[in-house]
């Protein structure tokens, strides 16, 4: 079988969830005898509608370059050169299957495109909450849709309208996928929760466990030191549990293993942890956690998770767990190895912390995880199923149509002009040219 995966970024080296997600199916497919390329987005300038062949982590790839400003930025996911190269692609490689997994870089029709090119199966995977939010990552407490801060070129009028419209497009392109796959049913359940209209139902696959560390032995009697791994950005929560600790004074040990993508952050949480006993560690390998002599692993996630492989790292260690409730973790925890905290609340997790009586009962939890071949015979599944007819697409007639589009972005072109006959118009420095503006979306993954 001819299978084509469609991500936003595919490194040599993959590093963010979703780009190891595909990388690590995408292996599992080849070594089950199927012929399996990868599309990509780049962060290179190039001409769109030419396709340009490489190979990343022995799979054969195509990067698709875009060639505008800002191209990452909320409000510029549509690039119709990208579309047509994209058409070339799968008119050259003729696949049996295309799989978008991400459209940031590339364009927000990339389903209904492969569609239109008669493929016969065409699935996707809301890897995060892009589709609905405009954003990957969904804040704890936001349960109404909200635009994502506006780009410094756009007003408020804008923003709101941009935003509307995003959300239609996604719509569309979900609505016209052959199978739609989420990680697990909390994350499928909450897009539909945002959404404004019915995408069609998911079929669930949850990702492999891309490195299983290595499990400790049993302890006698549990001491007081955390254990806290992953990339330190805010979404994470890691604020909230040095808040957490700094309201219980001391008792606690707590060991950081990652590294803040933003320099000032990172200093940030030095500063703030520099009060009581934190231990920064720095990169690190999953496959060496063991090597830090802790007690409780904490995951106090301040948004919510589409799945949660650190959970499964946690379990495959024998760590007992302090997590933030949120649905996606409860779906795949050992009840028994496992405690909850209120989400984005330090004040529950202190309260937890100080309860030395629950967490002596916790165990150490059953390991947990699949593998790389197992969520490959998942896909594999998805996409008999929608070569069978079992998975109809949700809807044929589009919400956004070519006209509205063009109204559209006819509105936003005045509105430029307005804006530079009056105050003329922002000049963009060389270093900033690919960059998108303060407060645009990061894209994690699961």
């Amino acid at each position: 079988m001819k299978i084509l995966h469609v991500v936003h970024r595919f490194p040599e080296q993959p590093s963010g969830g979703t780009e190891r997600y595909v990388a690590a199916v995408a292996g599992a497919l080849r070594e089950a005898g199927h012929d399996v390329r990868i599309a990509c987005g780049s962060f290179e300038l190039g001409d769109p509608e030419v396709p340009v062949p490489t190979t990343r982590a022995g799979l054969p790839v195509y990067e698709l370059r875009r060639n505008d400003v800002y191209f990452e930025a909320f409000g510029k996911t549509w690039h119709p050169q990208i579309g047509d190269g994209f058409r070339r692609l799968l008119g050259e490689l003729r696949p049996d299957v295309v799989h978008v997994h991400h459209w940031i870089g590339l364009t927000t029709d990339l389903v209904r495109i492969a569609r239109g090119e008669g493929v016969p199966v065409v699935a996707c995977t809301a890897h995060d909450h892009w589709a609905v939010l405009a954003n990957p990552v969904r804040p704890i407490g936001l349960d109404v849709p909200e635009a994502p801060p506006p780009a410094r070129w756009m007003g408020e009028t804008e923003r709101s309208e941009t935003f509307a419209f995003h959300r239609a497009e996604f719509l569309d392109e979900l609505r016209a996928a052959h199978v739609r796959l989420a990680p697990s049913a909390a994350h499928a359940a909450s897009l539909a929760a945002l959404a404004e209209g019915d995408m069609g139902g998911f079929a669930i696959t949850p990702p492999p466990l891309l490195t299983k560390p290595p499990r400790l032995r049993p302890k006698a009697a549990r001491g007081r030191r955390l254990l806290f791994w992953g990339s330190l950005y805010p979404a994470k929560g890691i604020e909230l549990l040095l808040d957490a600790l700094a309201s219980i004074g001391s008792g606690y040990e707590l060991h950081v293993c990652g590294t803040a993508p933003d320099p000032a952050y990172g200093e940030l949480l030095a500063r703030r942890a520099a009060a009581f006993p934190v231990v920064f560690h720095g990169a690190f390998d999953v496959r060496r956690l063991g090597e830090i002599d802790a007690d409780f692993a904490v995951i106090p996630a301040a948004s919510h998770e589409s799945y949660g492989l650190v959970l499964d790292e946690a379990q495959c260690l024998g760590l007992p767990v302090l997590a933030a409730d949120v649905p996606a973790f409860r779906e795949h925890a050992d009840p028994n190895g496992c405690a909850f905290f209120a989400p984005n609340d330090p004040g529950s997790l202190a309260v937890l912390l100080l309860d030395t009586e629950q967490l002596s009962r916790l165990r150490s939890p059953a390991p947990a995880g699949r593998s790389a071949d197992d969520a490959a015979a998942d896909l594999l599944a998805a996409y008999a199923d929608a070569r069978a007819g079992r998975h109809a697409p949700s809807g044929e007639a589009p919400v956004v149509t070519a006209d509205m589009r063009a109204r559209y972005l006819f509105r936003q072109s005045e509105r430029r002009l307005w804006s530079s006959l009056q105050h003329g118009g922002p000049e963009v420095p060389p270093e900033d040219y690919l960059m998108p503006p303060s407060g645009s979306a990061e894209n994690e993954g699961a």
